[in-house]
């Protein structure tokens, strides 16, 4: 089977799903729109599954400053993910995806280039405006990242101009919940870590994490007002996750404009430990998680977390042993698949 899944998809399965569209490019307050109408939707009864309610809050002590947030409902009152079998997983049109969805769920459909792009309520929030965004929806797209699927996100998140907006993604391996490619957005009001993190260059435009960080990952930069150079910064990303894939290797994104440049960056964070089964659980080590925001599901959780912890449960995540090092491995494979 061909790593990077086709852009068309299973249309002929959802095809009569599709409904009007906005124009991206045309959209003058992309954030006051999509906040009016994720507040519409939350004031609706019973499209979300709880009301959000973050019951406490803390950073923890020490250098990187994690944000906790202890969120019971997000465990106990959300849908149960789906058990997706491998890194390259076939779409399911039996099983729960995004074309399933109740209409009041859909918050805007955006036109980006020839994409058209569902903006949905996550049912189960972990932040107020929590937003998935579903590129190509009725094309029904296994969890596999698409180069038009990163071309849209970003643009999207550039469009917000908000960097208390940030995106998150998890391939399947790395806890994906739903086989239909999506995104998270997500609203943090707090700073985290990977905002400010100090970057190792290595070459091709890759960046990596130091070494001293909790997580192991890479970073590509886009320089604030580099639209022109949207297209060949995706196609490098894009290569980038290709590699990975080519190599079975899982891994979880995390972009945000919140940087002491007002760059875009965006973190991709490889999995040599390939996580097959997504169970409810009261902490998951996913794209969120490794870039300094936690939620928890139980307050003994929330209040034992440290960062030493913290850290000891991404290397676990991460590595394929507990003597490996990701950076070894994969160093000399993106650097040859990116140049």
């Amino acid at each position: 089977m061909s790593a990077v899944p086709s852009e068309s998809g299973n249309s002929s399965v959802c095809s009569k799903m599709a409904i009007d569209s906005l124009l991206l490019d045309a959209i003058p307050n992309l954030k006051q729109l999509l906040e009016s109408a994720w507040a519409r939707a939350y004031a609706q009864e019973g499209l979300f599954r709880y009301r959000l309610d973050v019951e406490l809050e803390r950073m923890t002590t020490g250098r990187f400053r994690f944000l906790l947030q202890l969120n019971r409902k997000r465990t106990t009152e959300r849908r149960k993910p789906d058990v997706i079998d491998g890194l390259r997983p076939n779409f399911d049109p039996s099983r729960f995806n995004f074309t399933k969805v109740a209409s009041g769920e859909i918050l805007l459909e955006l036109m980006v280039g020839e994409s058209v792009v569902s903006l949905l309520i996550n049912n189960s929030p972990l932040t107020e405006n929590h937003v998935l965004i579903v590129p190509d929806r009725v094309s029904c797209l296994p969890q596999i990242l698409t180069e038009s699927s990163l071309n849209s996100v970003i643009r999207i998140l550039v469009a917000l101009g908000d960097p208390n907006y940030s995106i998150g993604y998890n391939s399947s391996g790395a806890l994906a919940s739903v086989n239909h490619l999506h995104f998270h957005l997500v609203y943090l009001r707090h700073p985290i870590y990977i905002e400010q993190v100090n970057l190792i260059p290595l070459a091709n435009g890759i960046f990596r994490l130091d070494d001293s960080c909790p997580a192991r990952g890479y970073c590509l930069v886009l320089e604030s007002g580099s639209s022109r150079e949207v297209p060949r910064f995706v196609n490098r990303l894009f290569r980038i996750i290709q590699t990975l894939l080519e190599h079975n290797v899982a891994h979880n994104l995390y972009l945000t404009r919140r940087t002491p440049d007002s760059a875009l960056r965006v973190f991709i964070y490889p999995r040599l430990r390939l996580c097959e089964n997504k169970q409810i659980a009261p902490f998951n080590v996913a794209g969120f998680e490794m870039s300094g925001f936690v939620a928890v599901g139980e307050e003994s959780i929330f209040r034992r977390l440290d960062e030493q912890l913290l850290q000891d449960y991404f290397r676990e995540a991460q590595e394929q042993t507990s003597s490996s090092n990701l950076y070894e491995t994969l160093d000399p494979l993106l650097l040859v698949g990116t140049s």
